[in-house]
Formats: structure tokens, sequence, C-alpha cells
């Protein structure tokens, strides 16, 4: 009997999480240095849905909620941060190159 649909490994799942943040976020151009330390926050990120998920499961009080909420804003400024830090780098590097 054959598999009609071949699951993911997690490994796989992982990389195509980590390839969405960085589409969705502008990030994809940045440094190759820079991309290993931003697939290390995106792992963390990713295991942290786990964590808000279940929080909303377990009806938590509103304050936690409110936490969670704006600890995620905070998460969605640095990446912002992230994108213009490296567009200000490569600015000045092209800059000093002239």
């Amino acid at each position: 009997m054959a598999v009609v649909g071949s699951k993911e490994s997690y490994g796989e799942k992982q990389a195509k999480d980590e390839k969405k943040y960085l589409e969705k976020y502008g990030l994809e151009s940045l440094s190759p240095e820079d991309l290993i330390i931003l697939k290390r926050i995106t792992t963390e990120l990713l295991a942290s849905k786990w964590f808000k998920a279940s929080q909303a499961l377990r009806f938590a009080k509103v304050e936690e909620q409110a936490e969670v909420s704006y600890l995620n804003a905070l998460v969605e400024q640095n990446w912002l941060i992230i994108k213009k830090l490296d567009e200000i780098s490569k600015r000045l590097v092209n800059a000093n190159s002239r």
C-alpha cells in the first residue's frame, strides 16, 4: 500500500516556517551571519507559539493575555528594527566603498 502524501519532517517544517518569517518581514537579504542568528530567533519564537496557544486554551487571565500580546508587539517591532538596521548598514558600506 502506497502512502498518499509524505509528511514533512520537523526540520523541513521549521525551514519553511523560517522562510515565512524572512519573507513576511522582508529580511531575505540579510548577511549570512545575521541569517544564522535570525534562524535561532525564529526557532525560539516558533516554539513559543505553543506557549501562547496553551494560554488561550486554559483561558488565561486577561492580564496574562495582554502581556503576551504586548510581548508579541515588541517582537514585531524588533523585526522592523532588524530590517532597518540592515538597510542602514548596507547604505553605509556602499557609501564608504565609493
